[in-house]
């Protein structure tokens, strides 16, 4: 557009209303301020990360519920485009009405019993994702210290301590029992904040990762990325990288002269003070946050570094389950469409026992650092997770794939069985290779880079050696992609019905 502007959906009517009143306004107001405007509407929005092309600007919807990954945020922003509001009155109606009642019926009857239940959705309730904190610890999954260490004091980001020193809410998406969003009420200037969330991944990147274990600058962190909307896991990787650099004297020089009103003394671990700072700056691309805001790849090129020491796959920052904890995890971040994102496929729930599906292979490996057999297992995954993006299903919640497969016939009227709905997602994954290949994405950018590959000296993977070439190997054959080019085969293409 030529203007800033926003997208108005009643009922199917589409209007594009001027949207010059909310320029620079940010995630919270602009939410408000339409709402105001039309009443009851649903409001998916930008910030300032958005309207300012932060490279990881997120879409905000729901108050504080980000689309964070990927920076379809800075997409919105480059279309002039600061929010969809949606309304509709119509009621949805299943296709097999019949079928959707009898899978409701026996979702019931499938819950755990005992005196335990389902342990896992009781954390989920009670604490959020955060409680995966405690356990990602223990595991050497939790990162610190930008991907240097995984041994640290945190117990003041754990989420019984959080829901021990805060006011902390719970609520969920509609309809769900499991309820694991939170809101926190902290105080800050004499002013109550209510926040959504943090998240685990939140704290860890804005935490542990940049050596902060305060628990209310990590939380205002996190509030400010709302704010701004931008994503927390970027942010956090972009700023504990800048940390690292300084602390270990690299690119000083090229660092100094992009710095405006920071001093080079306060970028230092655990100063909480220089991350909303850096925050505030990233957001406004003001000084070195202009830096900042593009992500560690290039920020490694303007800082003059090694670019192995930039955390990412096909430039997106690497999220908070070390590399290295968990090979599959590694294996899937390689060959993930958008790079590292662990929702593409949380192949480290396969390794706890939070996931399994045995007859797609999609269980624990013979052990976590050695994962020779689970490659199909790990391309299953990746396109069970296409198929709950498709769907909109929310991969948090263990649920057996014949009742996904039921679900999806009886919302559309289509008749899949397991095997062809799992080809649908295996169809989506390779038509997104497919793309980024014409966009230039070859087998070389199948890999972790060497800071993440590092044998760390102490810790729970003290000692643990990344090495998955073979590994990727076993997985492009199982893919059926070329190992020369990376690029699906003219075969497998065909036999998916893509060409």
């Amino acid at each position: 557009a030529k203007e800033l502007t926003y997208l108005y959906i009643n009922n199917g009517e589409i209007e594009f209303k001027n949207a010059s009143k909310l320029q620079g306004k940010d995630c919270y107001e602009t939410q408000k301020l339409i709402k105001d405007e039309l009443g009851k509407v649903r409001v998916a929005c930008i910030g300032l990360g958005g309207e300012n092309l932060v490279k990881y600007g997120a879409i905000i919807n729901d108050e504080g519920r980000a689309i964070g990954r990927c920076g379809l945020g800075a997409l919105m922003g480059s279309k002039n485009l600061k929010a969809l509001a949606i309304q509709g009155t119509n009621k949805i109606e299943l296709a097999n009405n019949d079928l959707g009642k009898e899978l409701r019926k026996t979702a019931d009857l499938k819950k755990p019993e005992g005196p335990f239940g389902d342990v896992v959705s009781q954390l989920f309730t009670l604490y959020g994702t955060n409680f995966y904190l405690d356990l990602g610890m223990v595991n050497g999954d939790t990162p610190g210290y930008y991907f240097s260490e995984t041994e640290f004091f945190a117990e003041n980001l754990t989420a019984k301590t959080l829901k021990e020193e805060y006011p902390v809410f719970i609520y969920g998406c509609a309809g769900c029992t499991r309820k694991c969003g939170k809101i926190t009420v902290i105080e800050n200037n004499g002013k109550e904040i209510e926040v959504d969330g943090p998240e685990y991944e939140s704290v860890a990147a804005l935490g542990t990762l940049c050596g902060v274990f305060e628990s209310k600058p990590v939380i205002l962190a996190n509030h400010l990325c709302n704010v701004y909307g931008i994503d927390t896991i970027s942010t956090g990787v972009s700023i504990a990288f800048l940390i690292y650099l300084v602390e270990n004297n690299l690119g000083i020089g090229k660092i100094k002269s992009f710095l405006k009103d920071i001093r080079i003394e306060d970028i230092k671990w655990g100063s909480s003070n220089t991350v909303l700072e850096l925050i505030e700056k990233i957001t406004k691309r003001k000084g070195i946050g202009d830096i900042l805001a593009e992500g560690v790849r290039v920020m490694a090129d303007k800082f003059g570094v090694d670019p192995e020491l930039a955390a990412h796959v096909k430039g997106l920052e690497i999220p908070m389950h070390d590399p290295r904890a968990f090979a599959g995890q590694a294996l899937s971040y390689m060959t993930g469409c958008v790079g590292a994102d662990h929702n593409k496929c949380d192949w480290y729930g396969a390794e706890l026992g939070n996931v399994e599906h045995s007859k797609l292979r999609i269980k624990p490996s013979k052990g976590r650092y050695n994962i020779k057999g689970s490659e199909r297992g790990i391309a299953k995954l990746q396109d069970l997770r296409a198929i709950d993006d498709s769907a909109v299903n929310c991969n948090m919640v263990k649920v057996p794939l014949e009742d996904v497969v039921g679900y999806i016939n009886a919302a559309t009227g289509f008749n899949y069985d397991s095997k062809s709905l799992m080809e649908v997602g295996e169809r989506i994954n390779n038509l997104k290779r497919l793309i980024s290949c014409n966009l230039g994405i070859t087998r070389k950018d199948d890999k972790i880079p060497e800071h993440n590959k590092k044998v760390l000296s102490s810790g729970r993977i003290t000692g643990v050696k990344l090495d998955l070439e073979d590994n990727l190997k076993t997985y492009y054959k199982r893919r059926g992609w070329d190992w020369e080019t990376g690029r699906p085969t003219e075969e497998k293409l065909k036999e998916l019905r893509i060409l």
